[in-house]
């Protein structure tokens, strides 16, 4: 599918063409200290292999803030080994957004022109019903239509459109109902991105992702996963926020992010203050048993696991899937503590995998590996996408 930038400017992006067999994932503005972690998948008669992963240099500027910046274009390159034919970026900012809604709240977003963020706290039971879920329902007007707005009816699932100056896209999720899941990011940030890696060179970036749908794609490789016929439960503990993802054979099918959760350095820095230790005694702590952090973690995990229980009913009492397995992705330490409050709140435990579980080659283990999850998840979400998956 190609995606007009500009009159002379197209980026291609799944679907029509030969199988992807050799890609980059680089996980760009997550914050991780060193640079951008990058994975190398290359696919040989159906088995992936990790060919490098590592921290590359990150672009010289950072993701533009308005149309005045995003004038600067910035080119980049990575370092030989990283060099594939084709690129997945997974990108972090404040201005994109992605979720999980209902036609009705994506088609007044985009009629909006934007992604309306001022939920009313006062918008009936039934919106309070499906903020439990984590899903967000149109129930008070549409705000002002922007100026030459194209009509909601032109929207068309997995086709994105420009409105407003933001890129919006959504694709219709594999449930009873309206629910979909979608996508917003401001035009600027869009044609930056798509001329940071210059044409002629390695890589071409064949696809540009919101980081969080590509953590979602993490996990399809995994072979507990797979064994579980892709029914499962993920949660996933990222730096400022933890989001829950429901999965139907292999299908996402929901998607929510845990309301208040600090995320893992909420999560590390109530444990260093409660126990008052050292920064480089947290995950220590964390994986042994000699100092027990039950009393400071549990304040914080409960809600969490509250939330992953209803989450686990809806996808019993709606979807018909008894049982997913459960996985909790993105502790380097503290993934037993986690399991076990989880077992004994939610008879639910979480099991804590390696990220490059199902993957051939040497890769990043154990802590190490967790910044790569983004990555990862680009690349597979790219090579599900060619698979019309």
């Amino acid at each position: 599918m190609k995606i007009q930038l500009t009159k002379t400017k197209t980026i291609e992006i799944g679907g029509g063409r030969r199988r992807l067999s050799d890609v980059v994932g680089v996980d760009l503005f997550s914050g991780v200290e060193g640079g951008c972690p990058a994975v190398r998948i290359a696919e040989k008669k159906g088995v992936l292999r990790v060919v490098a992963a590592g921290l590359v240099p990150p672009p010289a500027a950072p993701l533009p803030e308005s149309w005045e910046q995003a004038a600067k274009s910035c080119t980049w390159s990575l370092p030989q080994h990283f060099q594939s034919p084709h690129a997945a970026l997974a990108v972090s900012s404040a201005t994109l957004f992605v979720g999980q809604t209902t036609m009705e709240a994506f088609k007044a977003d985009f009629s909006a022109g934007s992604h309306r963020q001022d939920e009313s706290a006062a918008q009936g039971a039934e919106a309070a019903k499906s903020r439990r879920i984590g899903i967000r329902r149109a129930s008070k007007p549409a705000a002002e239509p922007a100026q030459n707005a194209a009509p909601a009816a032109a929207v068309e699932p997995g086709i994105p459109i420009s409105n407003g100056g933001t890129r919006f896209v959504m694709k219709k999720m594999p449930v009873d109902g309206d629910f979909v899941m979608e996508a917003a990011i401001p035009e600027y940030q869009l044609l930056w991105l798509s001329r940071l890696l210059p044409e002629g060179r390695r890589p071409t970036a064949a696809s540009i992702q919101p980081r969080a749908s590509a953590i979602a794609a993490s996990i399809l490789r995994q072979s507990a996963f797979t064994a579980a016929d892709g029914n499962a439960i993920a949660l996933f503990v990222g730096e400022d926020a933890v989001n829950i993802a429901g999965y139907r054979g292999g299908d996402l099918v929901l998607w929510r992010t845990c309301r208040g959760a600090p995320g893992r350095a909420g999560i590390y820095g109530a444990v260093k203050k409660g126990l008052g230790l050292d920064d480089d005694m947290v995950e220590s702590v964390l994986n042994d048993a000699l100092i027990d952090p039950r009393p400071v973690l549990e304040p914080i995990v409960a809600p969490i696991v509250n939330e992953l229980s209803v989450s686990r009913d809806y996808l019993a009492d709606k979807l018909r899937i008894e049982s997913p397995a459960a996985f909790v992705f993105g502790l380097p330490a503290g993934a037993g503590y986690f399991s076990s409050i989880a077992e004994e709140r939610a008879h639910m435990k979480l099991a804590a995998p390696e990220v490059f579980d199902g993957i051939e080659g040497e890769a990043p283990k154990g802590a190490e590996a967790v910044p790569y999850i983004g990555a990862l998840g680009a690349v597979l979400a790219l090579m599900a996408e060619e698979d019309g998956q």
